[in-house]
């Protein structure tokens, strides 16, 4: 444990020995009786969704269209 303090913004400075256990610069912040707890959220990079998914789109431009062909496509899995 260690002592940290909050500034006149409501920043606190997360020891580093503590950042480096997490691979993650987003947080979800909750409020539990007198505790705050920080839970990280696992970030990926956007290109790791690359072909990820196939649609039946020509122009990705026609955004009804994509939406319509994501929307069959995420119903059979």
């Amino acid at each position: 444990m260690e002592i940290v303090k909050m500034d006149k913004h409501g920043r606190i400075v997360v020891p580093a020995d503590i950042r480096e256990k997490f691979n993650s610069r987003v947080f979800f912040v909750e409020a539990t009786g007198n505790e705050i707890r920080l839970i990280p959220i696992e970030t990926i990079k956007l290109t790791e969704l690359f072909d990820s998914i196939e649609v039946d789109v020509d122009d990705f431009t026609d955004t009804h269209k994509l939406k319509e062909s994501l929307y069959k496509e995420l119903a059979f899995t």
